[in-house]
Order: C-alpha cells, then sequence, then structure tokens
C-alpha cells in the first residue's frame, strides 16, 4: 500500500522536511508555514511542523545519523510500535476473548474505534509511541509496576503533550498511585513550561506555528466536537470551551473513579474496569486523532463482545450506530469517531453499573442469610 499510495507518509513528510530545513540553516517553524501557504495557493494542502522546541534538538541529533540508517531505524520502530499495540490491547481481553477477537486485529488498522482510517499509512510518530505506553501498562496493570508506564508517556509527552491524559489510566486500574501520577503530570507540565525558558524564541515561533494551524486542525475530541457543533451560530469563546472541557473530563473521571472503588471492593471485575479505563483516555483527549484510537479499538471490541445479550446495550448501541448514519448523511464527519466511542463507553458504563448493583445485591443476600443460618 506504501508503494502503490503516492501520497502516504503525510505526517512523517512533516518530520522530514524539517530536517531538511535544519540542514539548510532555516528555522523549521517559520520555513513549513511558509511551504503550507504556498501550496495553499495551488490548492494543495500540506501540514506545518509544530512539535515543542525540544523536538529541534532531537532533529539535530536525527541529522547525524546517515539517511538510510534513519529511514530503517524509524520502520522498524514503526513497525515494533504496531505490534506492540496489537499484543498490549489484546492482554486486556481474556484468553477466550482473545480467541474470538484474532480475526480483528488486522481490521483494527484500517478502522479505529470501527471507522475507515488511513491513518496507519500517514507514519505519524503516535504509532510507535503508542506502542510503548500499551506495552507498559500491561507490565503496570499485571505487576503493580509502573515505572516504565510512567516513562513512556512522560517521553512522548515531550512530542505530544496531549499524551498525559494516560497518566489517568494507573489512577483507575493501579494500586496507591496517586502521587506518582501526579508527580508524573507536574514532570510533563513543568518540561513544557521550561521549554520557553531554555528556548524562548523557538517557543515563540512555536507557538506561532499552533495559531497557525488550529483553525484548520481536525479533531475528535469531546471538546472539539462541542466547539463545532453550533458553527451556524458562530464560534464560541474559548473560555466557554475551557469551561466545558474542565467540567466534562471532571464528571467522566468521576464516574470512573466510582467504578475503581466498586472494583477495590470487588464488586466489578478488575479486567472489565481496564476495558473502560483505557478507552477514557479518549474521552478526557483533550485533541483526539485517528491514530490516537487504533490502540483502543481491541478494548472497545472487548467490551461490545462483554455485553452481548444485554438488551440495554443493545438499545445504546442502535442509538450510537442512528446517530452515526444521521452525522454521514449531513456530512458532519468529524462527529463520527467521538460518537463511535461514547456509544461503547456508554455501554461499558451500563455494564459496570449492572455488574456492581447484582454483586452488591448477592452480597446483601448471603449476609442476611447468615444469621438465619447460624440460628439453625
Amino acid at each position: 500500500m506504501f508503494l502503490f499510495l503516492p501520497e502516504n507518509c503525510w505526517d512523517l513528510r512533516v518530520t522530514t522536511e524539517a530536517l531538511r530545513y535544519l540542514r539548510l540553516g532555516l528555522d523549521p517553524y517559520a520555513a513549513s508555514i511558509a511551504h503550507e501557504q504556498a501550496e495553499a495557493a495551488l490548492g494543495h494542502r500540506v501540514f506545518i511542523y509544530w512539535y515543542p522546541p525540544v523536538s529541534i534538538l532531537l532533529l539535530r541529533i536525527i541529522n547525524i545519523i546517515p539517511a538510510i540508517m534513519r529511514s530503517l531505524m524509524f520502520w522498524a520502530v514503526y513497525v515494533a510500535g504496531l505490534g506492540l499495540q496489537m499484543w498490549g490491547a489484546s492482554r486486556y481481553a481474556l484468553p477466550s476473548e482473545r480467541h474470538k477477537l484474532r480475526f480483528l486485529f488486522p481490521l483494527t488498522l484500517f478502522f479505529p474505534a470501527f471507522v475507515p482510517s488511513d491513518s496507519i499509512l500517514s507514519g505519524n510518530l503516535a504509532i510507535p509511541m503508542y506502542g510503548a505506553i500499551m506495552a507498559a501498562s500491561v507490565r503496570g496493570w499485571r505487576d503493580g509496576r509502573w515505572g516504565w508506564f510512567y516513562g513512556a508517556v512522560l517521553a512522548s509527552s515531550l512530542l505530544k503533550p496531549p499524551m498525559l491524559v494516560w497518566l489517568a489510566v494507573p489512577l483507575l486500574i493501579g494500586s496507591a498511585q496517586l502521587v506518582p501520577s501526579a508527580l508524573a503530570a507536574a514532570c510533563g507540565v513543568d518540561a513544557f513550561i521550561v521549554q520557553r525558558i531554555i528556548w524562548p524564541e523557538r517557543f515563540a515561533s512555536f507557538m506561532v506555528s499552533i495559531h497557525h494551524a488550529l483553525p484548520s486542525e481536525t479533531s475528535y475530541s469531546a471538546v472539539a466536537v462541542f466547539y463545532r457543533i453550533p458553527h451556524k451560530l458562530g464560534p464560541l469563546p474559548p473560555r466557554m470551551v475551557a469551561v466545558f472541557y474542565v467540567m466534562f473530563s471532571m464528571a467522566v473521571f468521576a464516574l470512573l473513579a466510582y467504578f475503581a472503588y466498586q472494583c477495590k471492593r470487588g464488586n466489578i471485575a478488575g479486567q472489565n474496569l481496564a476495558a473502560v479505563a483505557l478507552l477514557a483516555t479518549a474521552i478526557l483527549a483533550p485533541r483526539l486523532k485517528e491514530y490516537d484510537l487504533l490502540p483502543l479499538t481491541i478494548p472497545m471490541a472487548v467490551i461490545l463482545l462483554r455485553a452481548i445479550g444485554s438488551r440495554v446495550a443493545a438499545g445504546i448501541f442502535v442509538l450510537g450506530a442512528g446517530m452515526v448514519v444521521a452525522v454521514l448523511a449531513t456530512g458532519h464527519l468529524w462527529a463520527v469517531d467521538f460518537i463511535s466511542v461514547m456509544t461503547v463507553f456508554l455501554i461499558g458504563v451500563y455494564a459496570m453499573g449492572r455488574e456492581a448493583y447484582v454483586t452488591s445485591e448477592v452480597r446483601a443476600q448471603e449476609t442476611d442469610a447468615e444469621p438465619e443460618l447460624a440460628g439453625v
């Protein structure tokens, strides 16, 4: 597919262009904006370079490596990242479920979140990043050792700050991870702020690139959908969007924290909470793209597989599918991914709520029966 599709590697092309600009002694931020404007005048669309300033240091190091060697290294890491994503996601399914899901693994590459997408051809750096994060999360969940996970998330956040949202996972499915997660989040935020102090001019160019790219940026997150819904009435004030994001995120996290409490009490199976907690990273993310959904596709399938037979879950699924058809018919493709994720998330929440209720009822009946048996 890479050979026969000439427009592949569009995200990787941004990085390779930045490497070329550095070799020519140019500023990658300003040069990419100028290139984007020149291509736009011809009716072409290209993406600009808007990774944080620390990425320039990494690019200078990469430029030292011969071109053929760095190309081979990148694609080896890229393929390994895909493999780790599939492996890590499958560990959250039971062995019997993995047997049923084995035919789904190849499809996840082209249907992230069950939505057709060619993002696998983009060459985006997020692919190996998510591979490392997913693999490290398995070790944390199984053995309670989250050090590698925090390292993977922090390293990824240097180039993609929204990756810090994954720090919610240890809080929900880990044990005693409040302080480590908070420290990791503080380190991630500080690493971003420090770049403004170390490279003030470079950081200013970076912010110019962000302001230039955001108006045409396509995201599928909750905040992006909220921002786009009233588009006929005009853009929403940024402060209103920020307030919505904070309130929405707090509500989702509080809901999951409640189920995490129920899980610790033994009312919910850990594998059920883990699958929904992984999916919550997409719900909480301030920026959501197709490649962000790729590692969550198998957990989404696991949630649906476990909900088979529930009429309420089937009703939620039908409602979500109807909404997808409606937005497709009206041309609002930007809402499809969010609806798909939110539908499966609600099914998972309902399933956990039902499980907690049934388990607590059974335990209550057993507790009431114990005095009677003692009296006999």
